[in-house]
């Protein structure tokens, strides 16, 4: 078997994934195939024969690798169906980003590196055991009389790392400090801790150490390649020669582009007004030594599943990194039991969700994987463990085919609202490279907003009362879509503006009024007019301040909701309006579908552009079509009473 570092991740998830993959990759040779001799439960073989050709396409793991930081772990299994055209347009993104990476390292080091923006061009390692061959590609290497340096360059960003320390004499002990070379090194415990301290820090250093963790991934997967590289070199005995040194280069959070662009209107990312650079390089030599035992343990279990392929009992866990994009391929065929109506990953707050007393009268939690594995699929599967009221109601919501309603709390919200009524919905994208300036890379750089206004109780049309913008190409236009906003907006005599989520518009505000300073107040009095409709039925502290603590969070749950508040979710309840027949059905859509539009021909450009309008417009009529649905309920209890 060839096996590739992402391969290599993939296979040493779980027992079963070897077995898995090689029922996929002979999917179309051998029928329905044999393990150890056993027919393979056809489920499992009719499953695997739906997923996708080309799974495992190494060419798309870089655009996975942006995908990861742009996206949430609730769009996981849509970015399953992103197109190739889609993919396209997001490759040449970290092109860019490579080969500005390799430039600041030649910078840093003063050194030519090797490297190529084609995968199958760059520097390869192999080495080969038990007639397997294990390989990887250098994004960056150079040598000298001396060393080897590796590095590993990576579409996410240095916050993580930035963040990561912990207090010590009510100071932060970082983890990673920055040397007199520009380089962040890691800092061990060698110094003076005590023992507390010593405990604390190794405590801490567990997320570095932990290849799931959004600290661990990345210093896992150069530690795979590290790995492969020490084991190619002492099979070609020149591993005693030189020292190999390893780097981790990432995107500077804090770097903010100063809207500086050459004579091809392309941006010039100089150092800015801060002094920062557009990435930072992390020394990992240290880290990555820390997880070599673990991967040659992971290797010898590779090979031994390898020779006796096994399917054995669901081993579920955080390794599947459901609803990650990271997800794992063969998540349809482990979970076919489970992702049905009425499953227990419905439950809200599972953290918490699932418990039992302990003899001694403690509580012990148990993990949804944990509970799945024991063969606990369905809501009504775990009454026994459930304790939590939100939970209890889900419960019964599903057992007894009910609808929970606080009517009290829910109108209590509503009269909060005063008129005219503002609908408004923002799309950004957050492109690694800042584009414009003011941004950081991955901003959440606003291209759209779409806007319902209701002037009085009842008086909204879709067509009549609909004012938007939308950004015609992936020039600068924010100051016109701020201009337009404020325009359409009018909060001299009150009014409240609704939106879904308000963390997300209230932070794309704050960041517009910092950048567009002679709109912060106009900006700023929009921002304190802000309503969130999520909350009168999710529930929260801010808008339910007076709340007995014995009623549970939420105002409002229906089990065709299937545990989640999602406008998505939430409108069928009050309307037969749909996303179904749109051709941008959600905000996954929207930024792969703007970032394509520079690379689409004119009569596509016309539908995609279209199709972007046609979503976000519905995004904000939605809201009105479930604030009508929620005075409805009122009402009719009024007349009720």
């Amino acid at each position: 078997m060839y096996i590739s570092k992402t391969l290599f991740k993939n296979l040493s998830r779980c027992q079963n994934f070897i077995s898995l993959y090689d029922l996929y990759i002979n999917r179309g040779f051998n029928g329905i195939k044999k393990i150890e001799g056993k027919r393979v439960n056809k489920d499992v073989v009719d499953t695997i024969s739906t997923l996708e050709d080309n799974l495992f396409d190494e060419k798309n793991e870089k655009i996975e690798e942006i995908f990861q930081e742009m996206f949430d772990e609730e769009t996981g299994s849509e970015l399953l169906n992103v197109t190739n055209a889609q993919m396209e347009a997001f490759s040449k993104t970290f092109t860019e980003v490579e080969r500005l990476a390799t430039c600041y390292i030649e910078k840093i080091f003063q050194h030519q590196v090797v490297s190529s923006i084609y995968t199958y061009e760059q520097k390869k390692y192999s080495y080969k055991e038990d007639g397997n061959l294990f390989y990887c590609y250098l994004d960056a290497y150079f040598e000298d009389e001396k060393t080897i340096k590796i590095f590993e360059v990576k579409a996410t960003t240095s916050k993580k790392y930035d963040d990561f320390c912990m207090m010590i004499n009510k100071k932060p002990y970082h983890f990673f400090v920055k040397d007199k070379d520009n380089i962040m090194r890691y800092q061990n415990s060698s110094g003076n801790f005590n023992e507390k301290e010593h405990k604390q820090f190794y405590e801490k250093q567990k997320k570095l150490l932990d290849r799931y963790s959004d600290e661990g991934k990345y210093i896992y997967d150069i530690s795979v390649e590290r790995h492969i590289i020490e084991n190619s070199l002492k099979q070609k005995k020149s591993f005693p020669d030189k020292e190999v040194e390893y780097y981790l280069v990432v995107l500077n959070a804090n770097y903010t582009f100063n809207g500086k662009y050459d004579q091809n209107n392309k941006p010039v990312y100089d150092l800015d007004e801060n002094g920062e650079a557009l990435f930072k390089i992390y020394d990992m030599n240290d880290l990555s030594k820390l997880y070599l035992t673990q991967i040659e343990e992971e290797k010898q279990q590779i090979l031994k599943r390898g020779k006796y392929l096994t399917i054995g009992p669901k081993c579920l866990g955080k390794h599947c990194e459901y609803k990650k994009t990271t997800m794992c391929k063969f998540y349809k065929v482990c979970m076919k039991e489970v992702l049905q109506d009425g499953s227990i990953l419905e439950y809200l707050k599972k953290q918490y969700a699932f418990s039992e007393l302990t003899k001694d009268n403690k509580k012990r939690y148990f993990d949804v994987f944990e509970l799945i594995n024991q063969g606990f699929y369905k809501i009504n599967d775990v009454k026994k463990y459930l304790s939590k009221k939100e939970n209890l109601i889900q419960y019964d919501c599903y057992i007894n085919n009910w609808v929970y309603i606080d009517k009290s709390r829910i109108e209590e919200a509503i009269t909060k609202i005063k008129y005219p009524v503002y609908y408004l919905d923002f799309e950004s994208y957050n492109c690694p490279l800042p584009r414009f300036k003011g941004e950081h890379p991955y901003t959440q750089s606003l291209f759209q907003y779409s806007l319902h206004v209701e002037k009085e109780l009842g008086h909204c049309d879709f067509v009549q009362d609909h004012f938007e913008y939308l950004a015609k190409d992936h020039q600068d236009h924010r100051l016109k879509l701020v201009e337009s906003l404020i325009a359409n907006i009018d909060l001299t005599t009150d009014g409240t503006i609704i939106v879904y989520n308000k963390s997300f518009e209230k932070t794309r505000l704050k960041e517009l009024s910092f950048i567009f300073k002679d709109k912060k107040s106009q900006l700023d009095e929009i921002n304190n007019h802000i309503f969130d409709l999520l909350e009168v039925l999710r529930g929260s502290k801010d808008l339910f301040k007076d709340t007995s603590c014995d009623k549970p969070s939420f105002t409002y749950y229906n089990n065709l909701m299937h545990g989640s508040f999602s406008i998505k979710k939430v409108l069928p309840l009050f309307t037969n309006l749909t996303y179904k027949n749109l051709d941008v059905k959600n905000g996954t859509e929207a930024i792969l579908t703007y970032g394509m539009l520079p690379f689409l021909s004119p009569k596509e450009y016309k539908e995609k552009y279209l199709a972007l309008s046609i979503y976000c417009r519905q995004d904000t009529w939605a809201m009105v079509e479930i604030l009508r649905g929620l005075r409805s309920i009122i009402e009719k209890n009024k007349v009720t009473n």
